[in-house]
């Protein structure tokens, strides 16, 4: 029989510690590393076995631009700028990141990104939708289809499908542009 209102040895570690992903990580040197965690950091699975059971009939024809591709396109540009952002970012007493640590900002960045990026969408569709009526009643009915199709059903579906992509891009970036981090030096005195 254990007693647990023992004190505990101070250098064990806790049971945090212990989960998958809290080892200390550096940033990767190589260039290579960066292309390759962004290549497939961008190439999110169920965006892209989706391409050939539905292939996109639009692909860049102004606001009917299949949603994948636009997708696709926004995860190639974001990633590169997030792995050169965080490996810029600095820690307090530059202690090294973990692994949960870095997919813990992509997924928090990814949803506001995904969040910010629906709401320019919805601002830019219900603009155009309020010049093409042809009536000033006609162009308020308008912009409320717009906002409540793209707005109030639009944001939530954008904030699940950009966490989970930002979920797989930070477990792709902290495992391909992360390396261990050399064990910190331990003086005497």
């Amino acid at each position: 029989m254990t007693d647990h209102s023992a004190p505990q040895n101070p250098n064990t570690p806790s049971i945090i510690d212990r989960f998958p992903g809290s080892e200390r990580v550096t940033p990767r040197k190589s260039l290579q590393a960066k292309i390759i965690a962004s290549i497939v950091a961008a190439a999110w699975p169920p965006l892209l076995l989706t391409f050939p059971f539905w292939p996109p009939h639009n692909l860049w024809s102004g606001l009917d631009t299949d949603w994948r591709i636009i997708l696709l396109a926004v995860g190639l540009i974001a990633a590169p700028i997030a792995i050169n952002r965080l490996a810029k970012a600095k820690r307090p007493n530059n202690a090294p990141w973990t692994r949960r640590a870095v997919i813990g900002r992509y997924v928090i960045y990814g949803g506001l990104l995904a969040a910010c990026l629906q709401v320019l969408m919805t601002l830019a569709l219900a603009i155009v939708a309020g010049f093409a009526g042809e009536s000033f009643v006609q162009a308020l009915g308008a912009i409320e289809t717009v906002v409540l199709t793209f707005g109030v059903i639009g944001v939530p579906l954008a904030l699940m499908v950009g966490v989970s992509y930002a979920l797989w891009g930070g477990i792709c970036v902290a495992y391909i542009a992360y390396g261990k981090a050399a064990p910190p030096i331990r003086r005497p005195f």
